[in-house]
C-alpha cells in the first residue's frame, strides 16, 4: 500500500528537545490533575472509564499514535510516523497510592514515575490513573515528552480530554489504521531534499520579502540582530547559585495553590500582572530557601528563564513549540512584599519593551538554517553556558468548571524538565480558578524543595495581606 500522507518532519526547535536529552536530563513535561469523583453518580473513578475516554479521544491527537523516527543517516531531522504496533495499555497506566494516600505519598509517587524517561520505541507519552487518594479524590499523571507540546499545546490537549460538564460529551470515532512507513530508501531521499530544499526556501523567502518590502525587511532584521544583542549581553552568565550544577537522573516534586482570584486582587491592588505577582511569589518563596540554607542573600538576585509563547491564534497545529524567552532577574533579598513585587514590575516592563523575546526565538529556532549535527552540538552547548539559574513558567488555562470522565477538576499540577545544569523548574497552571504550583527539583540539588514550597505559598499570603485583601 502506498504511503498517502505526508511525511510531517519534527520542527527545528521540537528537535532541541531529543538532543538535549541524556540519561540523567530527561525532557519530558507532565501534569498532575487532582479529580473529586464526587460529582460523578457513583463517587468513583474507575480506571476503565478512564481508558475509554482517552481512546475515544485519541483522533483528535493524532500525535499521540505517532513515534519519532529518526533517518538512517543523520541528515535531517526526524519524522513523525503513525505506530503500526500501537496499544492503549502501554501509555494508560493503573496506580494506587500506599495508605494514607495523602499529599506526601502523592508527591513521592509523582518524582519516582517523572524520575523515568519515555520510551523512545513507543508514541512518546503516558498517563497514570492514581487511586488509594484521601478523601476519595483520585489524579491523573501525564508525561509526553517536550518535542510534541509546549505548555500552550498542552492547555490544547488538555481540551481534547476534559469536559465541561460532569457528562463526558459525545464524540464520533473514526476507524484509525496506521499508514505504511515510507522505505529506507524514501527516507534517505526525504532527508537529501529536506537538507537541500529547506535552506534554500529559506532564504528564497528571505529574498522575496526583501524585494517586495525593503523597509519592512531591514525592520525585522534590525530587531532579530538588536534581540540577539540584547539576549546575549543580558549580564551572562547568570550569577553563581545552588541551583546551578550538574543534575542527575532523579527528581524531586512538591506543590502549592492558590485562588486564582488571590492573583488577580493583587495584582490590581498594587499595579502588575498576574505573571508579575507568580514571579514575586517565587522570589518571596527562593528568599526563604536560601535563609533556610543560611546562604547569603542582601542584595541577591537569580535569573530566571521564563518561557513566552509566540504561537499565533491562526496556527493550525496545536502540537509542536512555538516558544522564545525572557531572562528576568528576581529579587531574592530580604524586603516587602510591595517592594519585591515593584522590582519585578519594572524589570518585566522593561523586558516587554526590548527586543529579547525576538532574539531569544531567533536562537532557538537556529535549527531552521543548520544541519542536524551541528543544531545538536549548538543545543547542548547552549545547556552548558550558566544562561540562568531557574526556570518559571505560566500558562494560564480556562476558568470554568471542568471534568474527566464525569470526576471534576480541582487543580492542575504542571511538571517542567531541568536542563543539564540547573536544578529546579516552577510551573504554575491557572486551570478552574485555581493557580496550581509544580516543583520540579534534581534530587542532590534541592532535597529541601518542600521548605521551597511553603515558601511560595508564606510570599502568596504575604502578598495578599500586603493588597489589603
Amino acid at each position: 500500500m502506498p504511503y498517502r500522507r505526508p511525511v510531517e518532519r519534527v520542527g527545528p526547535q521540537d528537535a532541541s528537545f531529543f538532543y538535549l536529552e541524556t540519561p540523567n536530563v530527561h525532557q519530558h513535561v507532565g501534569g498532575l490533575q487532582v479529580l473529586d469523583p464526587s460529582s460523578r453518580p457513583d463517587g468513583r473513578l474507575p480506571f476503565g472509564d478512564v481508558v475509554r475516554l482517552i481512546q475515544s479521544r485519541l483522533h483528535l491527537i493524532p500525535r499521540f499514535r505517532q513515534r519519532a523516527v529518526r533517518p538512517p543517516l543523520p541528515l535531517a531531522l526526524p519524522v513523525w510516523l503513525d505506530d503500526p504496533a500501537f496499544d492503549i495499555a502501554f501509555h494508560v497506566r493503573r496506580a494506587a497510592l500506599p495508605a494514607p494516600g495523602g499529599r506526601t505519598e502523592l508527591q513521592e509517587f509523582v518524582q519516582r514515575v517523572t524520575s523515568r524517561p519515555l520510551d523512545h520505541t513507543k508514541p512518546l507519552w503516558e498517563l497514570y490513573v492514581i487511586e488509594g487518594m484521601q478523601d476519595g479524590l483520585a489524579a491523573l499523571l501525564t508525561k509526553v515528552h517536550h518535542a510534541m507540546i509546549d505548555g500552550v499545546a498542552a492547555m490544547d490537549i488538555a481540551s481534547v480530554v476534559f469536559d465541561t460538564t460532569p457528562q463526558p460529551r459525545t464524540v464520533r470515532v473514526p476507524p484509525w489504521r496506521p499508514q505504511p512507513w515510507p522505505s529506507t530508501a524514501d527516507l534517505v531521499m526525504g532527508a537529501f531534499r529536506a537538507e537541500i530544499l529547506h535552506p534554500l526556501q529559506t532564504l528564497t523567502d528571505a529574498a522575496r520579502t526583501a524585494f517586495d518590502a525593503p523597509a519592512r525587511a531591514a525592520h525585522l532584521a534590525g530587531g532579530v540582530l538588536s534581540g540577539i544583542a540584547e539576549t546575549l549581553g543580558a549580564g551572562l552568565p547568570a550569577s553563581p547559585s545552588p541551583l546551578n550544577r550538574p543534575v542527575g537522573p532523579n527528581r524531586r516534586f512538591a506543590m502549592t495553590e492558590a485562588p486564582l482570584q488571590e492573583f488577580k486582587d493583587i495584582k490590581n491592588a498594587l499595579g502588575a500582572t498576574v505573571n508579575d505577582v507568580v514571579l514575586a511569589a517565587v522570589a518571596g518563596g527562593l528568599n526563604r530557601w536560601l535563609r533556610e540554607r543560611r546562604e547569603p542573600v542582601r542584595g541577591r538576585t537569580l535569573r530566571a528563564m521564563v518561557p513566552v509563547s509566540v504561537r499565533l491564534p491562526e496556527d493550525p497545529s496545536g502540537m509542536g513549540n512555538r516558544l522564545s524567552s525572557l531572562f528576568v532577574d528576581l529579587p531574592v533579598g530580604s524586603m516587602g512584599p510591595k517592594r519585591r513585587l515593584a522590582l519585578i514590575r519594572e524589570v518585566t516592563k522593561n523586558l516587554k519593551e526590548s527586543r529579547q523575546v525576538v532574539g531569544a526565538e531567533f536562537l532557538m529556532n537556529i535549527g531552521a538554517w543548520a544541519p542536524p549535527t551541528i543544531h545538536a552540538l549548538a543545543a547542548r552547548l547552549a545547556a552548558r553556558a550558566r544562561f540562568f539559574n531557574l526556570v518559571v513558567s505560566n500558562v494560564p488555562g480556562p476558568q470554568i468548571p471542568l471534568y474527566v470522565a464525569g470526576a471534576r477538576l480541582l487543580g492542575a499540577y504542571p511538571l517542567m524538565p531541568l536542563a543539564g545544569g540547573t536544578g529546579l523548574s516552577v510551573a504554575v497552571t491557572s486551570l478552574a480558578g485555581t493557580m496550581a504550583f509544580g516543583l520540579v527539583g534534581d534530587w542532590d540539588t534541592i532535597p529541601d524543595i518542600d521548605v521551597l514550597a511553603t515558601g511560595v505559598a508564606d510570599s502568596i499570603e504575604e502578598l495578599r495581606k500586603a493588597a489589603g485583601r
